[in-house]
């Protein structure tokens, strides 16, 4: 791994039983790179995040995040690193103020919250209950939150789903001025347009394995046929045709393994 990749995933694989969840898949990420990762519900995508954030371990192959091995130094990588919470639920009755120190009180590195609360625009905000938000302020107070620990690289799980367009371009700006501090920034996301204006890479994922991954402009412009859009891109890569689908084995989605793992 050269000194400016700070991912470097090899070969991984992620099985359950006979289903795929991620299959041989093979990329890297640069620093200060906004790296998009795109594909349908099941395509594997959260658990390609979780093994890179080293919540979850893969069967096969490895992975390096800022020179650490995951599968043996996870507990270590976590300093480093920021998750967006999917889901507010564990802060809900808290105020935002409370929630970024709850979160703080997790790591060894501290930032400035005060400087995240003003960065972010909370100061409005700070007392108020994170239920009693709306949906924009509330992930806006979860990326805040993946910031408690100054960390190297945030990585976001369809972090805009259910936000009205004007609250997704303001959490996209939010994400620039990140990268433009140095962050690398992972996620995966629905918002192809916002993808397309402003990711260094994407990758495709179609029933857990990588089918694409390049700039943008260089996927739009290798579609055969021709093509303008990221939304053609994934249309062309990651849904598949009825063909396909009829003989496509039945597959445990990422949200079926994580509501699987709450019960047992």
């Amino acid at each position: 791994m050269d000194m400016q990749t700070v991912i470097q995933v090899s070969s991984i694989s992620k099985h359950y039983g006979a289903n795929k969840a991620v299959d041989k898949v093979s990329f890297q990420v640069r620093k200060g790179e906004l790296f998009g990762i795109v594909g349908t519900n099941g395509a594997g995508k959260t658990t390609l995040l979780e093994m890179m954030m080293g919540l979850r371990m893969p069967d096969k192959g490895a992975i390096h995040v800022l020179g650490r091995d995951v599968l043996f130094e996870a507990d270590l990588l976590k300093e480093d690193i920021g998750i967006h919470l999917q889901s507010t639920t564990l802060i809900d009755k808290m105020n935002v103020r409370e929630a970024l120190e709850l979160f703080q009180s997790f790591y060894k590195r501290k930032n400035d919250l005060d400087m995240i609360i003003k960065q972010f625009d909370l100061e409005p905000y700070a007392d108020k209950i994170v239920k009693r938000l709306s949906g924009g302020w509330r992930q806006r107070t979860a990326l805040a939150i993946a910031l408690v620990n100054d960390p190297h690289i945030i990585f976001l799980d369809e972090p805009t789903t259910g936000l009205d367009p004007a609250a997704k371009r303001d959490y996209w700006s939010l994400l620039l001025e990140l990268k433009r501090q140095g962050k690398t920034i992972v996620v995966a996301s629905h918002d192809m347009e916002e993808l397309q204006r402003n990711c260094n890479h994407i990758a495709v994922m179609r029933r857990g394995e990588m089918v694409a991954c390049d700039s943008p402009a260089a996927l739009i412009s290798n579609l055969p046929g021709g093509g303008m859009t990221m939304e053609a891109v994934y249309m062309h890569y990651a849904v598949e045709s009825k063909k396909d689908e009829q003989h496509r084995p039945i597959l445990i989605t990422d949200e079926s393994i994580n509501a699987l793992n709450l019960l047992m």
